[in-house]
């Protein structure tokens, strides 16, 4: 008969400590969104999270709370709404450029972005407010 308890015991050694690492993992990313100091509670997540050295093909976005609507702005520069997707069921407004238009290809360097946002049911002239996020591309 052969002895396996030293086997054993690494093969239990293991499972435990990758059901550990899988737990951190579902932990780590079914947290609530983190809470950046100077970012209003309207806008819940933008990408590229600012100070973020990206990839130029990276996603421009905003999500913002429920209840508010918005617009886009990138480098001081209103993104026209053609080229804007947004999502009711998400409340995000994402960069989507269409064929032809001047968003297509983002230059590499520093860019600014913002989100313009007002509540449901008013009118962007109506008291709104803003957030920028500054990041780099390559």
């Amino acid at each position: 008969m052969r002895n396996d308890g030293p086997a054993m015991r690494k093969r239990l050694i293991m499972g435990i400590l990758a059901a550990i690492a899988v737990g951190g993992i579902v932990f780590t990313f079914s947290g609530p969104k983190r809470n950046v100091p100077g970012r209003p509670a309207a806008v819940e997540g933008v990408s590229p999270q600012g100070g973020d050295l990206d990839l130029r093909q990276a996603t421009i976005a905003a999500d913002l709370a429920p209840g508010y609507q918005g617009y886009l702005v990138l480098d001081r520069v209103e993104i026209p709404q053609d080229d804007v997707q947004f999502v009711l069921a998400l409340n995000t407004l994402t960069l989507k450029p269409l064929p032809g238009s001047d968003y297509l290809q983002i230059a590499a360097g520093r860019h600014c972005a913002s989100v313009v946002y007002w509540p449901i049911g008013q009118s962007r002239e109506s008291g709104t407010g803003s957030y920028t996020w500054c990041f780099q591309l390559h």
